[in-house]
């Protein structure tokens, strides 16, 4: 199903993506304190990198947690739920998730980078604008990703119409 593809290519897109940033912030890390500790002269540029880095690396992951429906969540309720009425309490959350997503990400992220564009970061000089990306980059996979997981309602709804 075309669906599932397009989630698949997502998920290895941005699993590749943040598996890369990750082993740059170790080696980054280890940089970081050989420098520091060995040379005794610490490096400039790799605090102001590391923390751009996590920044990435974990709106990435929290997107791909919200892909996979592993993100952070009050369970109790929908756990007991079933049906119709679980099919209802998890339309209502996903409703929230996208509000949240373009609200907040989206909206609050474009304003960000645009407001952001022109300064630029005081060791690396990279725009702050670009690190600032990642919000609204993540706003639209979390949406992209509560779009493709409508499939999942027909799959609710029919077991419990079988």
């Amino acid at each position: 199903m075309i669906v599932d593809k397009i989630k698949k290519m997502l998920d290895r897109g941005i699993l590749f993506v943040a598996s890369s940033l990750l082993i740059i912030l170790v080696l980054g890390a280890l940089w970081q304190v050989f420098t520091r500790y060995v040379l005794n002269n610490p490096s400039t540029f790799t605090n102001e990198l590391l923390g751009f880095l996590l920044v990435w690396t974990s709106l990435l992951g929290a997107s791909y947690a919200f892909g996979a429906n592993k993100h952070l969540a009050l369970t109790f309720v929908t756990n007991k739920l079933t049906g119709t009425r679980g099919m209802i309490i998890t339309v209502i959350n996903d409703i929230f998730v996208i509000f949240f997503a373009v609200v907040i990400l989206l909206k609050g992220g474009m304003e960000a980078v645009n407001m952001t564009m022109s300064q630029t970061t005081p060791i690396l000089g990279v725009q702050k604008g670009i690190v600032y990306s990642i919000l609204p980059i993540s706003g639209v996979l979390i949406i992209l990703y509560k779009l493709l997981g409508i499939k999942e309602y027909k799959k609710i709804s029919q077991e419990e119409g079988g």
